[in-house]
């Protein structure tokens, strides 16, 4: 029986193709697609309601849209120690010998998160019914980034599949790494915001016990004032949360948003120095497992994790595609400065450009370490400010009208 599937594929040009094709199996949907030269980034069979009402005679309807980005999930994904592990696991399996469908049967039995567990389960299954383990990773872009699906899809059809699931690991875990150090140098500031909320809540609790020790109007005044204001503030910053994560959905906003943020005057720089790590380590990795630079260039633009950033470097792509170099094409993006493009120009003249973009990604990497320590320090000062400030409102508050109160009862 004749299923319909839809599929989302590069094609020679660069370009993204996105279309329907008609098969028996997702095995053979995906060999039809790579048959036309194609380079199969999602495939999914469409619900039978759903299914296009004609396709041409070859079984194959196609069209050019703009490339797109997954949407970030709402409340988060798979936490990333836990895909690191996974990957540095599997790939352990694999060396030992172990075939590939008990091992993620053994691993995705192991995992804690839910998502993750069903997924790697799932995924046993596609590989026992016969389907490419590349074709069954594409099917959860939501959890595994382009990045990971094209190593893997690299890994697999190069033979060397063991080794792209230890780069990915090393790939996830030296991010892991990053996101450790901008956890470590704002957690004491992160931890007074997290005490304004008891801090804030005092005032309250001591007013309301003076209004009942004391049966004063003024105090019980104060104490219902403190309270609703905790309460606003509580409610102002999860609504102004969700809505913010509700936006990032948004192609256009995310990339509005990595321009604010490049911008703010020091501290911009230090979110584009981590931005640009991320793109260095990720293209190394990419680079390096064998996939064809204009390619790699997209996806580790994308695992910048800034819209922004990622709009000026993709264009380097098609200019390498049409014979620019690589050193033209990253300079005219604007985005690298002087001392970095002399390194990519020693990779491409020596042939070593995977091992200097590494290096580009410790540069950039050292070089945010010592800016976000700095940026955290700054930050807990002005936490420190603003909680003293909104301290000292509450006592000058409670105090006048204490006092007020007092000189009113005195008379004249």
């Amino acid at each position: 029986m004749m299923a319909t599937f839809r599929y989302v594929a590069r094609g020679p040009d660069g370009q993204e193709v996105r279309g329907t094709v008609q098969a028996s199996s997702r095995l053979e949907a995906s060999d039809q697609i790579r048959a036309q030269g194609y380079w199969l980034l999602e495939l999914y069979a469409v619900p039978e309601s759903a299914s296009p009402s004609s396709v041409e005679s070859r079984g194959v309807v196609s069209r050019r849209e703009e490339p797109r980005n997954v949407a970030p999930p709402l409340f988060g994904g798979v936490p990333l120690k836990e895909l690191a592990l996974f990957f540095r696991q599997l790939a352990t399996m694999l060396s030992a010998g172990v075939p590939i469908y008990q091992a993620l049967d053994t691993l995705g039995n192991q995992r804690r998160h839910p998502r993750l567990r069903r997924a790697i389960l799932e995924i046993r299954n596609s590989i026992l019914a016969g389907e490419r383990l590349s074709d069954a990773f594409d099917r959860y872009p939501g959890l595994f980034s382009p990045i990971i699906r094209a190593m893997i899809r690299v890994g697999e059809s190069g033979g060397v599949l063991e080794a792209s699931l230890r780069q990915i690991a090393d790939y996830l875990e030296n991010e892991l790494e990053l996101r450790r150090l901008l956890s470590r140098v704002t957690f004491y500031p992160k931890m007074v915001l997290v005490l304004v909320v008891p801090i804030l809540m005092a005032p309250s609790l001591l007013l309301r016990f003076l209004g009942r020790a004391g049966s004063s109007p003024l105090t019980d005044a104060l104490a219902s004032f403190a309270a609703t204001v905790l309460f606003t503030l509580i409610v102002t910053l999860a609504v102004l949360w969700v809505a913010f994560r509700l936006a990032m959905r948004a192609q256009g906003f995310r990339w509005l948003w990595g321009l604010v943020t490049v911008s703010i005057p020091w501290l911009g720089f230090t979110l584009r120095q981590l931005a640009l790590a991320r793109f260095g380590r990720a293209l190394s990795a990419l680079y390096n497992a064998g996939l064809p630079l204009s390619q790699a260039i997209r996806i580790a633009a994308d695992a910048s994790g800034n819209d922004y950033l990622a709009s000026q470097l993709k264009p380097a792509s098609s200019k390498i595609e049409a014979g620019v170099s690589i050193t033209q094409s990253l300079r005219e993006s604007r985005v690298l400065p002087q001392m970095v493009m002399d390194m990519v120009a020693t990779g491409e003249n020596t042939g070593e450009l995977g091992f200097m973009m590494e290096k580009v990604a410790e540069y950039y990497e050292e070089e945010g370490k010592v800016r976000s320590q700095q940026a955290g320090y700054i930050f807990g000062v002005i936490v420190y400010l603003l909680v003293a400030i909104f301290v000292l409102i509450i006592l000058i508050t409670f105090y006048t009208g204490y006092f007020s109160s007092i000189f009113s009862q005195a008379g004249p």
